[in-house]
């Protein structure tokens, strides 16, 4: 008979609650991981110097994502297969590898260093970006070449003149 519902247009709007606090606003937000941000999700695949140390590898093998799946230092599934390796700096190594890893701490990287390890950094994918973005990167990067070649010209001609 009489009432909103009872008039003609759309009614009600979905999720109202005649005036009460509607459920979808009493209901705490989601933060973190479940709210859609992946900050605390992990990046790489952590392996630390000490654990390599343990896993017995000889003078000149290759330590990477592969190898050390060989090995059974680390076994990702999930969401981890597809992450990339990083070397931690946690303990000491005597001898020279060949590293290929995505990503080094410092700490890895000056240990791998002093004892000569050889370390390859792996490129990572590339993130995609529009095509007028990449046409405005090429563009940046042409006018501040001509910038660096007329300030190494302006550079080359200061002591010639000054002579």
């Amino acid at each position: 008979m009489r009432g909103q519902k009872s008039r003609s247009g759309p009614g009600v709007m979905r999720g109202f609650e005649g005036g009460q606090m509607p459920l979808y606003r009493r209901i705490p937000k989601l933060r973190g991981i479940a709210g859609g941000m992946h900050a605390g999700l992990p990046k790489y695949v952590p392996v630390n110097l000490k654990d390599i140390a343990e896993a017995g590898f000889r003078e000149g093998e290759e330590v990477s994502l592969e190898s050390l799946k060989e090995k059974g230092l680390i076994n990702p599934s999930g969401r981890e297969r597809r992450l990339p390796l990083k070397i931690l700096g946690d303990g000491e190594l005597d001898v020279k590898l060949n590293f290929k890893a995505r990503a080094f701490s410092t700490s890895a990287r000056e240990k791998l260093e002093s004892v000569g390890c050889s370390i390859t950094v792996l490129p990572g994918r590339k993130k995609w970006l529009k095509p007028a973005v990449l046409k405005n990167l090429a563009r940046a990067d042409e006018y501040f070449a001509k910038k660096r070649a007329a300030a190494a010209e302006a550079s080359e001609a200061e002591p010639a003149a000054s002579s």
